[in-house]
């Protein structure tokens, strides 16, 4: 088993417990997440079913990574806005930089495309359920950079 498929392994295990309350074992398992999530697999290896590469089982593994950042946004929502925003700012960068990697496939991209618009609804409603000024002016620069991205991604996502 390689790095990535352990990673999938314990972040399964967690979702297991079925305990949302028992958060620090998920930033744990978050903050230890490998790069080799965001990266494209070496092109001199050959895929095969045992390989994580495989479009579906790294669909999955991003999906269970971005919803446990969503869940530790939720967790700390009221208490740690700015953390809260942070946990679900990170997945939105990921994705940003996993979706202009020349080297991933059209499925991850699409996959990733569709996700940020998801994320950046969630940014925008986050941000506009806080008192602060400031987070108001957060949400609109949110929509400025998200229409600047989606454009210079030719609008893909609008194609998918």
């Amino acid at each position: 088993m390689d790095e990535l498929q352990l990673w999938l392994a314990s972040i399964k295990a967690w979702y297991l417990e079925d305990n949302p309350n028992n958060i620090a074992p998920l930033i744990t398992i978050i903050t230890a997440t490998p790069t080799d999530l965001f990266t494209t697999s070496d092109p001199n290896k050959v895929a095969s079913n045992n390989n994580l590469r495989n479009d579906h089982q790294h669909e999955e593994a991003l999906a269970y990574w971005l919803d446990g950042c969503q869940k530790i946004c939720q967790y700390h929502r009221q208490q740690q806005p700015q953390l809260a925003f942070t946990y679900i700012q990170l997945p939105y960068a990921k994705l940003q930089a996993l979706v202009c990697d020349p080297q991933q496939s059209a499925a991850i991209k699409r996959w990733g495309l569709k996700k940020l618009d998801s994320i950046i609804v969630t940014l925008l409603e986050f941000c506009q359920g806080q008192q602060q000024q400031h987070w108001q002016q957060q949400s609109h620069d949110l929509i400025d950079l998200h229409v600047i991205f989606m454009a210079a991604q030719q609008h893909l996502n609008l194609k998918y």
